[in-house]
């Protein structure tokens, strides 16, 4: 009777188990869109936004690759400061569409989707739209997910 009883204990488990888990891959998927729309919100704040990508980025884009994430930080910074100062009120809006996430082994995620980056400048009229398809690879590391790769082409 005690063997029954352990064989039913590890089926009830094991059930438990495969019923919590879609909606762990599920909160997963809610928690990586979170960081890419966050991401995209704070474009007018690098340093914030660099709070969100891991210390060893890798970034591709058509022209150029930066796999040297220090450099990269102050590169962006060094262009926006340069940009700033000719026009205080410059700001970009980022919007995403059509987001595609998907979770592998609950640590590890990639996101598809289409960005819409709008230059407004304060003393200028506002620039075209350039549109980029993006992929980023996300890692979850002590229960929070960052970007660790970045790649966009022209959309």
């Amino acid at each position: 009777m005690a063997r029954l009883c352990t064989k039913y204990k590890m089926l009830i488990t094991m059930l438990m188990m495969f019923a919590c888990a879609p909606s762990a891959f599920a909160d997963d998927k809610e928690d990586v869109l979170n960081v890419v729309m966050k991401w995209a919100s704070l474009e007018n704040d690098l340093k914030a936004q660099s709070e969100l990508v891991t210390d060893d980025r890798i970034q591709v884009f058509e022209m150029w690759r930066r796999a040297d994430q220090d450099q990269n930080m102050k590169v962006q910074l060094a262009q926006r400061e340069a940009i700033l100062k000719l026009d205080p009120d410059w700001k970009v809006i980022v919007s995403i569409e059509a987001p595609i996430v998907r979770i592998y082994d609950g640590d590890a995620a990639v996101v598809s989707f289409k960005r819409m980056y709008e230059v407004i400048p304060g003393n200028a009229p506002p620039r075209p739209m350039f549109q980029t398809y993006i992929s980023m690879t996300l890692i979850k590391e002590n229960n929070e997910w960052k970007i660790a790769h970045m790649h966009g082409s022209a959309a």
